[in-house]
């Protein structure tokens, strides 16, 4: 018997798990930098390298990069930045997992702490948070058709959200960025600070467009004796795409785009003169590309000369129930809590989220969290004009989701946009920001589906017990089909003895005329 199979795919949420790690380092100052003073702002990136799945445990190996200004004991530049690289790996246990899984890891940083051992040395504490999803690819040839003209089969059909694109890819965004004509030449870049907002992921024909806005600030060492340290912005429109032949318009698109690498350096201009930025920026892609499809196979089979033994097995299929994303907007004053020195400018303002529990109602979810700011800002103070302030706000937000159940998969993103700082008046700041909620959720449908048919010889004394000609009145659940199978005969032929009937319904009569196989 010849069969015509296709593969079906799936993705099913397997595990989640939360944790926490803390990298606790003591790091040398260059010699070629000068004496710590006061730390002034800190920051840092992830990077993840190698994510390896076990058995009942995931082993994770990365690095953080850190990033710190200071101020020095140098009264001319009184700023320097440092930089290092704080490994670790981490063995965390899932119960469950194989190396057949693969795991999203997300990560929040949680807290950088400081501590000065002394003017050349200071231990560096980082607290950070990661949640693992694992998730498992689910994959059944099943049946779909059988070439064989003397097997009548029962078809079935089902609404799913086929997962077509399941990849990660990297963007990346180059620009020559000039030194605005009122800043003097750059001897030394300080601090550097990218941030995107309003950043997007639209299916195209066989790419993905991604737009936003590109926001970098540059504090530096100018040549300018009198004005030493200073600080330009650029505002540069994203505009660029990612090949993904599989997509088109129409599909659904759920397109993770985060910051990735940055790297800054500077060149001279046409008449020498070092005023130009090259820029090398990577967003990293989580790409995932739905489409809605109408999926027929074969359910059940039969034949006159033998009988078919079906083969089956469950399979978990998926359809889109819904798709959203919802902004809270957040506004507050914050006092500067630095002393001495009054606040003079914002200079910049970085922030990030995290989610600290999600509630599944009946009408949505309910998300409570926390939101933090770190402003750098000049002050009136001679001795160190440039100084920090750093800010934390919980936040509660509803993501409307009708008609979700604890049962569904569901997914959400949150993240920080559009941040910016403004004085006010009394030595505050009103810090605006944006917290975006991306919202995907799944409903699960599991079938059997055939993924083999035997034969085996006829059970002919069943088959004689059956009357040659009967009256039958239909059942509830009855079909033309099932009737046919029960009675050892053809729908055709059914048809023929009933003036072409092409439904039935409970209560009809119908004469059915049994059909003899072939030994």
């Amino acid at each position: 018997m010849e069969f015509n199979k296709k593969d079906f795919y799936g993705i099913a949420s397997k595990d989640r798990k939360q944790v926490q790690i803390t990298i606790d380092q003591d790091c040398n100052v260059p010699d070629t930098k000068p004496d710590v003073e006061k730390m002034i702002q800190t920051k840092g990136t992830v990077l993840i390298q190698e994510t390896e799945m076990m058995v009942d445990r995931i082993r994770m190996k990365g690095e953080f990069r850190f990033q710190g200004l200071y101020g020095t004991n140098d009264p001319r530049t009184f700023l320097e930045s440092l930089e290092y690289s704080l490994p670790f790996e981490e063995y965390i246990h899932m119960d469950g997992v194989v190396p057949a899984d693969y795991v999203k890891v997300t990560y929040t940083i949680d807290d950088i702490n400081t501590v000065l051992i002394n003017s050349r040395k200071l231990s560096i504490r980082v607290l950070l948070s990661f949640i693992l999803q694992v998730n498992e690819e689910m994959k059944e040839e099943a049946i779909v058709d059988i070439y064989d003209e003397g097997v009548s089969t029962l078809k079935k059909e089902i609404q799913v959200t086929d997962l077509i694109v399941n990849k990660k890819d990297v963007a990346r965004l180059k620009e020559e960025l000039v030194l605005p004509a009122n800043k003097s030449n750059i001897y030394q870049i300080l601090w550097s600070q990218v941030d995107i907002e309003n950043l997007q992921g639209k299916l195209g024909d066989h790419a993905i467009e991604i737009q936003g806005v590109m926001h970098v600030f540059l504090l530096y060492l100018g040549e300018d004796e009198q004005v030493p340290v200073q600080y330009a912005r650029w505002e540069v429109p994203i505009h660029t795409e990612t090949e993904c032949y599989e997509c088109a318009p129409g599909m659904v698109g759920r397109i993770g785009l985060t910051l990735g690498s940055q790297q800054m350096e500077v060149r001279p201009d046409a008449d020498g003169e070092e005023r130009l930025i090259s820029l090398d920026v990577t967003l990293e892609c989580d790409i995932k590309i739905y489409e809605d499809q109408t999926l027929s196979y074969v359910d059940d089979g039969y034949t006159t000369r033998s009988r078919l033994v079906p083969e089956y097995e469950m399979f978990d299929f998926e359809t889109l129930i819904g798709k959203n994303q919802a902004i809270m907007k957040a506004v507050k004053n914050f006092p500067i809590k630095q002393e001495p020195g009054k606040l003079l400018q914002v200079l910049t303002v970085k922030g990030s989220c995290s989610v600290d529990e999600v509630e599944v109602t009946e009408e949505g979810l309910k998300v409570e969290g926390v939101w933090m700011a770190d402003v750098l800002f000049l002050s009136t103070e001679d001795q160190m004009p440039v100084m920090s302030d750093s800010y934390i706000e919980p936040f509660s937000f509803f993501v409307e989701a009708k008609g979700l159940t604890g049962e569904d998969d569901y997914q959400l993103d949150v993240r920080l946009d559009q941040m910016t700082g403004v004085p006010t008046e009394g030595n505050e700041i009103e810090i605006k920001a944006a917290i975006v909620f991306d919202f995907i959720s799944f409903r699960k449908k599991r079938q059997r589906v055939m993924v083999d048919m035997k034969e085996e010889p006829l059970d002919y004394e069943a088959i004689q017990k059956i009357p040659g000609i009967i009256g039958y009145i239909v059942k509830e659940g009855d079909s033309l089909w099932s009737i046919a199978k029960n009675y050892f005969t053809a729908i055709e032929s059914i048809r023929e003895q009933n003036e072409d009937v092409e439904e039935v319904s409970p209560g009809d009569r119908l004469l059915i005329v049994k059909e003899m196989g072939r030994r």
